[in-house]
């Protein structure tokens, strides 16, 4: 709850910060305007007559412009003057002292300028701020027959590709003849009308490094005021482009995830250089500017690359500042119309495919290159993938979703986009529904995407009660319930430990049992839960197993010599992990302390509470939450399950066998994975048993290793690779059965 707070003041203060980045906007819009320079003048005669009121002293007072010069200026004159200039010239040089240009650089940085000398100091000065500090760039600037001191400027910067045209030649010209100097494999167009933030290159770079398959990736663009300006780029049938988010929130969930789009703005988008000049650079058939940003990412996806938006590269774009924003004016912005018509014709056969233009399609269109069907997961939080082994099994089910093509969106229950976990699956591609102030809540943001659901995937039963009417109202969305555990199983075994009342367990039983029956699909994570439910008394239909996911880390076998120690992984929210340590402590380690006098133990795992924290000795260490957790598990030498209550399968085996590491568990830890004692880890239910197979497997090399070859054999068909099959397998069977529920 405390995560959920704090998540949520951070929505309101990134709000706040936004309001009052447009309320400064404003302010120095209105302080800079001849109208008020006028005004101030005004105000300052009545001062010198001695005719100015209270009201016409805190007027000028406030303004902080007293009979100043600058206000009787015009406009255009008081932006950026000589000085700024002059503090670029000297940043930069400082910068390349420091970190100086490519001669083969990763990434090509072409911006086209004419005239606005005070525009490109502002955006250069922007990328000195923020500079490229392990990315090998080169920076080109082809000035296109400026005549107002740009090239004064420009020529004073060391390392900097300048290139002069004679005259005017036209925003396309420019850029093409930038690009033919381009050294970088990938090359960005930047406009000069710009301001990037940090780390937009190398966002924008890591997504086609990460990806053979993307042949472009472009900037999330914001106004100066804080409002989105574009959120990738949707064109419709009739050739009529959409700024997709424009003035929305750019915090807003759905403009903050890789995504497929139409096409990327020129302003701030990065292609590859084989396949720009494989299509010939933009297209000469749309001098001077305008669609050949559109053209060019139709011409990649021709040749069979995709094109996305990377929300995490942003740049702040003064629209309109060299080429106008009247389509119907005398500025370059007029060939919007007249290249329309051109690009329409061009790209025919493409264009079919595309939607109406509809401002209430603006949600599918959006998302019309999502690939394959779209599944909605949700559970409690977004995947603690390195806390929790029911959160690593979801984490992975995604990728390997993900990779399969299809569209998924994940909405937490606590509607939180708890970090890094929320940014992570974004760069996946994954659509997370969370909060953010102001915007839709989660109702709201259900509902928008609830007509393109192909599937919803509900973990835990209380979740699939909260959801699934809701989801129903689309009747063509298939239900699965993913049950993580069979929590009345769990339930059950803990009351009879404990000597507990039936009552508890039974109404899990009861709710469980009535969500395996309305969804079109139930999930468990082994063969003796899918038995339970497809047998008496239950008999309930289409049960799959996708048990938990785990990965081989070790590529040679084990040494033993270079062990000690035993170890514990757990989260501590998680009961039944809290009952095995605290039992394991008090019963069973003092029997291996007289064994073994110096052996210590280890106990892992996130949110440990006070009754574990009060374990900690000279033989116990609690170090609680480790995002690193490989050095303990190549470290220690016996990995203990000592869980005396549970269900579905200990991912906390599954990791230990990934590293070759020899497990001691109960049978209830054991459950699901096909273990035989003796061949691929030592089962005890006693404290007495279990310390004595813990000194015997301690003390044995030759039985260690044994162990330790038998786990990761045990553990190789739970891998990514041998359930993505399993796991395509049954969406597809659940997608062609009927509807009849």
């Amino acid at each position: 709850m405390q995560e959920n707070s704090i998540d949520a003041l951070l929505g309101e203060l990134s709000e706040e910060r936004r309001r009052l980045d447009s309320l400064r906007t404003d302010y120095t819009t209105i302080t800079r305007s001849r109208f008020h320079g006028l005004r101030m003048f005004w105000f300052s005669i009545k001062q010198m007559l001695g005719l100015n009121t209270s009201r016409d002293r805190f007027a000028v007072w406030s303004s902080g412009m007293a009979l100043s010069q600058a206000a009787l200026l015009p406009t255009e004159t008081t932006g950026r003057r000589p000085a700024d200039h002059e503090r670029l010239i000297q940043s930069w040089r400082e910068r390349i002292e420091s970190s100086p240009l490519s001669e083969e650089p990763v990434a090509t940085v072409v911006i086209p300028v004419y005239n606005q000398v005070d525009v490109t100091v502002r955006c250069l000065q922007s990328i000195v701020n923020t500079w490229f500090d392990s990315l090998p760039v080169q920076i080109v600037v082809v000035d296109d027959g400026s005549t107002d001191g740009t090239s004064d400027v420009l020529s004073r910067l060391p390392g900097l590709d300048y290139v002069g045209n004679g005259h005017n030649l036209g925003f396309i010209r420019a850029c093409n003849r930038g690009a033919a100097i381009a050294r970088g494999r990938y090359i960005c167009f930047l406009n000069n009308d710009t301001e990037v933030r940090d780390g937009w290159l190398d966002y924008l770079a890591t997504t086609l490094e990460n990806d053979d398959g993307i042949g472009i990736a472009g900037s999330k663009l914001i106004y100066p005021d804080g409002r989105l300006q574009e959120a990738g780029s949707i064109i419709w049938r009739d050739a009529t482009g959409w700024n997709y988010g424009k003035n929305d929130n750019p915090a807003a969930s759905e403009y903050n995830y890789v995504r497929d789009v139409d096409y990327c703005s020129g302003a701030a988008m990065l292609v590859r250089a084989d396949l720009f000049r494989k299509l010939g650079g933009f297209s000469a058939e749309l001098i001077p500017a305008y669609y050949e940003d559109a053209d060019l990412c139709f011409g990649v996806r021709s040749l069979g690359y995709r094109v996305v938006y990377q929300p995490l590269s942003e740049v702040v774009h003064h629209e309109g500042v060299t080429s106008g924003t009247e389509v119907t004016g005398e500025g370059a912005k007029k060939y919007q119309a007249v290249n329309r018509p051109k690009f329409r014709a061009k790209w025919a056969a493409m264009l079919a495919g595309h939607m109406e233009n509809d401002p209430h399609a603006v949600p599918m269109a959006a998302r019309r290159l999502r690939g394959g069907r779209t599944i909605l997961i949700i559970d409690s939080y977004v995947p603690l993938y390195d806390k929790e082994a029911g959160s690593l099994r979801l984490y992975t089910l995604i990728r390997i979703l993900r990779s399969a093509g299809y569209h998924v969106l994940f909405l937490p229950d606590n509607y939180a986009a708890l970090q890094p976990y929320t940014r992570d699956l974004q760069a996946l591609g994954v659509e997370v529904l969370h909060h953010i102030h102001g915007t839709k809540n989660w109702k709201q943001a259900l509902e928008t995407v609830l007509p393109m659901l192909d599937f919803a995937w509900i973990c835990r039963p209380a979740l699939y009660e909260k959801y699934a009417p809701l989801i129903r109202r689309n009747a063509s969305t298939k239900l699965i319930y993913d049950t993580i555990d069979l929590h009345f199983v769990r339930k059950r075994r803990e009351a009879d430990l404990n000597g507990s009342a039936a009552g508890e367990w039974q109404e899990y039983e009861r709710r469980e049992i009535a969500a395996a029956r309305d969804a079109d699909c139930t999930v468990v994570v082994s063969d003796y839960e899918r038995e339970m439910l497809e047998g008496e008394p239950y008999r309930v239909g289409g049960v799959a197993v996708i048990p938990t996911i785990h990965e081989v880390f070790v590529s040679e076998p084990r040494s033993y010599e270079s062990t000690s120690g035993i170890l514990f992984i757990g989260g501590y929210n998680h009961t039944p992990n809290v009952d095995a340590v605290v039992w394991f402590v008090r019963d069973v380690l003092p029997k291996i302390v007289a064994a073994i006098p110096d052996v210590t133990l280890t106990l892992l795992g996130a949110n440990p509470p006070d009754a574990v924290l009060a374990l900690e000795s000279e033989r116990v260490r609690v170090p609680g939450y480790m995002r690193d957790v490989e050095p303990y598990f190549m470290n220690s030498r016996v990995f203990v399950t000592p869980v005396r209550f549970g269900a579905g399968l200990k991912g906390k085996i599954g990791q230990s066998f990934g590293y070759g590491l020899p497990v001691v568990s109960t049978s209830v830890g054991i459950e699901g994975f096909g273990l035989t004692d003796g061949v691929n880890c030592l089962v005890a239910d006693t404290a007495a048993d279990f310390a004595d197979a813990v000194i015997r497997l301690y003390r044995d090399p030759e039985l260690w290793t044994t162990l330790s070859n038998g786990g990761i054999a045990a553990i190789r068909p739970f891998s990514p690779e041998a359930i993505k099959p399993r796991a395509l397998s049954l969406l597809r069977a659940v997608g062609e059965t009927s509807n009849a529920r």
